[in-house]
């Protein structure tokens, strides 16, 4: 099974000047879980999950809470594959993008949820 094929679409982004109390609001809105920071120019710079938001002030912006340790995946790689990502690097979520672009998130629900419907 490829990544594309379970991935989360649309994707939510955000910018690093963005406060805190705004993206917590979109979270819950939105039931996500992480989100990829990009720069003006569309470049990826970094990534904020729930957690880091638990831990953050409201007044603080993305940019102070953001992890710029960004997991990559490819929408043609294999699930497992991906799924190993995730347990080496004890991660949650991984961006998948294509041609430089963010066109998907994979996070660990995904693909559990995938796995729950097969079953």
């Amino acid at each position: 099974m490829r990544v594309e094929e379970v991935m989360s679409t649309p994707v939510v982004i955000t910018s690093r000047n963005v406060k805190v109390k705004h993206l917590r609001e979109t979270f819950d809105r939105k039931g996500i879980g992480a989100v990829p920071v990009l720069e003006e120019d569309g470049t990826i710079s970094g990534i904020v999950s729930l957690r880091d938001l638990l831990r953050a002030d409201d007044e603080q912006i993305v940019q102070d809470v953001m992890s710029d340790r960004i997991h990559i995946v490819l929408p043609n790689n294999q699930v497992r594959d991906a799924a190993n990502t995730m347990v080496s690097h004890k991660i949650h979520h991984l961006v998948v993008m294509k041609d430089g672009d963010v066109i998907g998130m994979l996070s660990a629900l995904d693909i559990v949820k995938q796995f729950a419907l097969l079953g």
